[in-house]
């Protein structure tokens, strides 16, 4: 067996490897590989190099060293404040820091007093909150519900039904919140669908913790 028929094994060996790779940043490094052995084997391996073969693995290889740039870039360190970081390591760890800062950017600090509302049942919800520290009274009717505390969003089930507020959110102590405005925030997860689909599970999964919650 000579080196050529050998680096198409490879290739080929490679690619059936991928499908186990989950880390993207590995994926994207194996299928470099597997290109690259398959350009060999089909230099090497006909009577004449298979040119449409070779030309379109290395267009693969050169779309996936431009994806591992921007993962690369993604991941690098980047400066933030206390409170940012607190939040990017407890809450948005699923992101990269500068994913983190993206959405970060986007919004505003702001601090309520006691029997602010942040929300009023059947009225629109212009802004997604998120609470640093405080805690906010929901209330259905009238009667208290639920009490939202640190690391909890505000404003969430409008966010993801597009509908009016189902609940009044109060003020019970001072809060310093992160705030978004819902269709800005919505315009740029549209435009980065990776962030879309984090920021839809988180707050999906606080949905659906206050669901069981409430029926205990």
């Amino acid at each position: 067996m000579n080196i050529a028929t050998i680096a198409g094994h490879l290739a080929f060996g490679l690619i059936a490897f991928s499908f186990l790779v989950k880390d993207i940043l590995w994926l994207r490094v194996v299928s470099i590989l597997a290109s690259l052995f398959s350009v060999f084997y089909n230099f090497y391996i006909p009577d004449q190099p298979m040119w449409l073969a070779i030309n379109w693995n290395i267009v693969f290889v050169l779309v996936n060293i431009y994806h591992i740039a921007i993962i690369i870039y993604e991941k690098r360190p980047v400066h933030m404040d206390d409170k940012n970081n607190e939040l990017y390591e407890t809450l948005f760890n699923d992101l990269t820091p500068v994913e983190y800062l993206k959405i970060s950017k986007a919004a505003i600090w702001k601090k309520f007093k006691p029997e602010e509302f942040l929300t009023k049942q059947k009225h629109l919800v212009p802004d997604l909150i998120l609470i640093y520290n405080g805690t906010v009274d929901v209330l259905v009717d009238g009667k208290k519900v639920a009490q939202l505390k640190d690391g909890q969003f505000v404003g969430e089930m409008s966010f993801l039904t597009e509908k009016n507020a189902t609940a009044t959110c109060i003020v019970k102590h001072p809060c310093e919140c992160l705030v978004w405005k819902q269709r800005e925030f919505k315009e740029l997860l549209k435009r980065n669908p990776s962030l879309y689909f984090t920021i839809q599970s988180l707050l999906s999964a606080q949905v659906s913790s206050n669901l069981v919650k409430a029926s205990e």
